[in-house]
């Protein structure tokens, strides 16, 4: 268990910097990391079980590519990806977001959010067509409903039913 604790939240990072530096070209090695995950996962059922939240993600940022917000180099395949992980992450080392007042995840969703776009596009992942400004934006309004959004669902989904 204790090696999970640092697994999880590093390879997260690792899968977050090689989709972000090497795009669709890295994939093999996010999804390598994805399968040591599910190997090593004390909640492996439960992983499985959210997996279809990353399809939420993915979508709603395929339409804010198809509405121009996003411009990518390459069909952004490498994004799916890099949203499995993400929902992976919120039953495990991003589990304190459950603790948060609705009001503070909001803000934290937003921010957080929003940096990590403004990050990949610095660092060549994505274009802005319109602009850091407004498209950071709209990355913030949408985070703050998409990220709480997500984390409630991840923790209905994980619930354990009781008959």
């Amino acid at each position: 268990m204790k090696m999970w604790t640092w697994f999880q939240p590093v390879s997260f990072q690792a899968i977050w910097l090689s989709l972000i530096w090497g795009g669709n070209t890295w994939l093999p090695i996010s999804i390598a990391i994805l399968t040591l995950h599910f190997l090593l996962s004390p909640t492996r059922l439960g992983d499985v079980k959210v997996l279809p939240l990353a399809l939420v993600g993915f979508a709603i940022d395929l339409l804010l590519t198809q509405f121009g917000f996003f411009s990518f180099t390459a069909w952004p395949l490498w994004l799916l990806v890099l949203w499995v992980a993400f929902i992976l992450n919120l039953a495990h080392s991003m589990r304190f977001l459950r603790r948060f007042k609705l009001v503070y995840l909001v803000c934290f969703s937003a921010l957080g959010g929003t940096y990590a776009y403004w990050v990949s596009w610095k660092l060549g992942a994505v274009e802005l067509p319109y602009g850091a400004m407004t498209t950071l934006a709209i990355v913030a309004v949408n985070w703050s409903i998409v990220l709480p959004l997500c984390v409630k669902a991840d923790e209905f989904i994980r619930k354990p039913i009781h008959a």
